[in-house]
């Protein structure tokens, strides 16, 4: 292997051997950024099926020339938990939502991640729910 090589898979990984880093970026991808093919390389297991299932959904939605256009959505996070320990964490998130327009959405993002056997985290669950009161 060069050290070019070596160097590029130090890079790629080096963000991912901490799970607040990778949960942190899947939800810049996902949330934020509505990327769900970015968030893949952030996911694992269920998390991936479901965010291929989605892309496969949307893909029709994504096409040039479609009569319905997209709307606008800003969404900003924080992160409000970070759990667990040894391979398993949980990552909470409380999202603000601001669609083009006006108006504003609350939201709790809630993710499990799995420490893989090459030692980098992934996502492998995430759902939304309600705020709680």
């Amino acid at each position: 292997m060069t050290r070019a090589a070596a160097l590029v898979i130090v890079v790629a990984c080096g963000g991912m051997k901490d799970p607040g880093s990778v949960a942190d970026k899947f939800v810049d991808r996902y949330y934020v950024e509505s990327d769900q093919q970015g968030a893949l390389q952030f996911a694992s297991g269920v998390a991936t099926l479901r965010l291929q299932d989605e892309l496969r959904l949307s893909a029709e939605a994504r096409r040039p020339g479609n009569p319905f256009p997209s709307r606008q959505v800003r969404v900003y996070y924080t992160r409000s938990g970070l759990g667990g320990g040894d391979g398993e964490r949980t990552a909470d998130y409380k999202l603000d939502i601001r669609p083009q327009g006006g108006g504003e959405l609350q939201r709790e993002a809630h993710l499990a991640l799995a420490r893989q056997p090459d030692g980098t985290w992934r996502v492998v669950r995430f759902h939304e729910t309600q705020p709680s009161r």
